[in-house]
């Protein structure tokens, strides 16, 4: 049907809701992608030397990434160009939308799982929660491939809305649990393994940190694809989030990884203070080395306090980041 035997307002009112959320999505799905490929570029600029299965499991982020743009580049361009004002079209699922959601899950599932092997480890290798985190990361998978798989042969909407999309949904839920039960173990254990010593306990808050942020993007960005589902229930505004849950879990552990040589400089680098001198004490009693400097015949230069860290202290740190980053099994 062609736009010009179906009246310039009910056009509107079709195509708006359904292709502007598929557009803005495409665009931010794009910008968030060069943010891919600049993380992409500076983890193998500088961690080249990480185990060969860090490596593989980047390039494979960034490839399915890649993928899932390619799919809603084509999704747009088959609604927006051939079936330009073809509304009939709309009442289906392109098969492209449905190999962006096999993508998305696909990252889901290699992100999870990885999360739900720093778990493992840092739990003493513990079964309880890891196996619960890949139960729901597997479900999230299972009934992704099953939406995507279905959704394509589906041209009645109203089987679209009270069968796929409460299987979307689900999936969707299954990937937010797991994400609650990631961040959550993971701060456990983090704020478990303080040492005591000072410098390494500011580090363990840091990743603390970072843990938590990585946690709420995508639970973030799942929530608001189900409140936009729910609340626009006959519009597709949904996708604008959902398009953007696979780059939050891509560019979310990318930034982590690559937060190693940054937390490396803080726990390595050479610290002056002008103020008290606060000293860091180790487990087994000893202190840190405090060496004052004083130049009083420069009176434009204030005496710095440089604190010199023991081999054990950078050990300590160096395998504390490393441990939590790249997990050694």
């Amino acid at each position: 049907m062609s736009s010009s035997t179906i009246p310039s307002d009910i056009l509107h009112s079709k195509v708006e809701p359904s292709i502007g959320g598929s557009l803005l999505g495409m665009i931010l799905s794009i910008m968030f992608y060069g943010v891919t490929v600049l993380q992409t570029f500076i983890y193998y600029d500088n961690y080249w030397r990480d185990p060969i299965y860090m490596r593989i499991f980047v390039v494979l982020l960034f490839v399915l990434d890649t993928a899932q743009v390619v799919a809603i580049i084509d999704t747009v361009w088959f609604y927006v160009v051939p079936n330009f004002g073809n509304v009939a079209a709309l009442s289906g699922v392109h098969l492209s939308l449905g190999v962006e959601i096999g993508m998305t899950i696909s990252i889901g599932l290699l992100v999870q799982s990885f999360f739900a092997m720093r778990v493992w480890l840092m739990s003493g290798r513990k079964l309880i929660f890891p196996a619960l985190i890949f139960a729901l990361t597997l479900a999230q998978f299972s009934l992704g491939i099953y939406y995507a798989t279905i959704a394509d042969r589906i041209d009645q909407p109203e089987a679209i809305e009270h069968t796929v999309i409460k299987v979307a949904l689900a999936s969707l839920a299954c990937g937010m649990a797991g994400d609650f039960f990631i961040t959550a173990c993971l701060v456990y254990y983090l704020h478990k393994g303080r040492s005591g010593l000072r410098n390494t306990d500011r580090l363990i808050n840091i990743l603390i940190m970072y843990t938590i942020n990585t946690g709420l993007v995508t639970f973030f960005a799942a929530t608001c694809t189900i409140i936009l589902n729910q609340v626009k229930s006959t519009e597709f505004w949904d996708v604008v989030p959902y398009f953007l849950l696979s780059k939050c879990y891509v560019n979310s552990t990318l930034a982590t990884l690559n937060a190693r040589g940054r937390l490396r400089n803080m726990s390595s680098g050479v610290g002056t203070e002008t103020a008290q001198l606060d000293m860091g004490y180790m487990q087994d009693g000893h202190t840190t080395t405090a060496v004052i400097r004083n130049r009083p015949s420069d009176p434009q230069i204030t005496s710095g306090i440089q604190f010199a860290k023991s081999a054990e202290m950078e050990m300590t740190e160096s395998k504390v980041i490393e441990s939590i980053f790249v997990p050694e099994f």
